[in-house]
Order: structure tokens, then C-alpha cells, then sequence
């Protein structure tokens, strides 16, 4: 008998801060070798969540749940934009195993970043864009995820959630500046991140003029 999603931080309140961090895993045991090495480090357990998908059983390995919705809502309060939280859940419904770590500050954002790049995490664009290419070739009508706002794959051709349109949740915008192609960056609004790149720039070396730490930011390319 598989099973459905089971957040594993339920107590979770919704972010508390401007930033977070996201990576996707194929595997279980890479996505809890992650958590324990962010929890090693020092990040407190109530800001990291591991969002498990669909798990068959021994009898149906490799299926598929066909619960499209209701991975798609069980992201809400991820605060993810709708075009993220619907790529989330179809990898959660493939199987797949989301991590977040939400108010992540400067001083261990580096440290963050790196754990969640190199624990077997997955790119997001490239998979979305696979799964795309297998739903034209097998003739499906609805894709049920978003396609992405950077990916190669334009988001009118792919269909969303109707609830999408529904909520009225606060949602994080994507932070193309910091991430990388595995692990992605968010800014929640009113937050006190910089808009653009010289506004970064007056940012940092004010701070490094008061001797205070800025992390390196990551770019999706490197």
C-alpha cells in the first residue's frame, strides 16, 4: 500500500523571515541525510521541513500516485508562487522528496546552500521540462504542474491547479540572484533583501564597514 505526503515538521507556522532555501530529492535517504547534516550544522529543527510524496508499496515500486491536486494544495503554506509549488507537486506525486529551510540568515546561508546541493538533489528545470516532453509523447491533455518562469518549457502550454487561483496566502517571489540550479532561492515580500544588484552592492559594503558577515550569494549558473 503506498503512501501520501506526510509533512514531517506539521508544527510549522509559515516563514518568519525574508529568505529560504529549497531542494528536490529522488531519493529518501538523500533528502534525511540532508535534513541531519542542516540540523548538524546548526539550523534549528522548527525551520527545516521535509515534505515526502507518494511512496508505492513493494507490490507497485515506480508508480505513480494520480493525486495531482492534492500535492498541489498540500503546498500552501510552503508559500511557494503557483508556477514552483505546482512542479513541487508533481515531483511529489513521482515520488520524489522536497526540503525547505525557511529564515535562513546570513551566517549560515552558505553552509544551507551547500548541504542542499550536494546531498543527490535534483534540477528542477531540467525535470520539469522532462516530464513535459513524456506527457506530449504519451498524448496526455493536462500536465497537471506549471512550467517554469526560467525553464525552457513556456508555462501556456502546461496547466495548473484550478485552487491556484483561489488562495489568498502570502507567496515568496523566486530570488534568481541567490540559488543554484539545484537548490532555489526565495524572498518573501517586505523583506529586507535588496531589489536589485547595486542595491546588493551599497548593502554589503555597508555591512563589511561595520565588520558584520555578508554570505556569498549564489547564482543559478554557477
Amino acid at each position: 500500500m503506498g503512501s501520501i505526503y506526510n509533512d514531517t515538521n506539521p508544527a510549522f507556522s509559515g516563514p518568519t523571515g525574508g529568505s529560504s532555501l529549497a531542494a528536490f530529492f529522488d531519493s529518501r535517504s538523500d533528502a534525511e541525510s540532508a535534513v541531519s547534516r542542516l540540523e548538524d550544522a546548526g539550523v534549528p529543527v522548527a525551520r527545516i521541513r521535509l515534505m515526502p510524496g507518494y511512496e508505492a508499496g513493494a507490490k507497485n515500486t515506480g508508480a505513480m500516485s494520480d493525486d495531482r491536486s492534492g500535492f498541489f494544495d498540500a503546498l500552501a503554506d510552503f508559500f511557494f508562487p503557483d508556477e514552483d509549488r505546482a512542479v513541487y507537486a508533481e515531483g511529489l506525486r513521482r515520488g520524489g522528496f522536497l526540503v525547505q529551510v525557511n529564515d535562513v540568515d546570513d551566517a549560515l546561508y552558505e553552509t544551507v546552500h551547500d548541504i542542499l546541493d550536494d546531498e543527490g538533489s535534483i534540477d528542477m528545470d531540467e525535470r520539469a521540462d522532462l516530464w513535459s516532453l513524456e506527457d506530449r509523447q504519451q498524448g496526455a491533455s493536462n500536465t497537471g504542474f506549471a512550467g517554469q518562469a526560467s525553464g525552457g518549457k513556456s508555462s501556456d502550454d502546461l496547466a495548473v491547479s484550478e485552487s491556484s487561483f483561489d488562495d489568498a496566502r502570502p507567496v515568496a517571489m523566486r530570488d534568481t540572484t541567490h540559488g543554484s540550479a539545484k537548490v532555489r532561492a526565495y524572498t518573501l515580500p517586505g523583506s529586507n533583501e535588496p531589489s536589485d544588484d547595486a542595491d546588493r552592492q551599497s548593502q554589503s559594503q555597508s555591512q563589511a564597514q561595520g565588520g558584520s558577515h555578508q554570505s556569498q550569494g549564489f547564482r543559478r549558473d554557477h
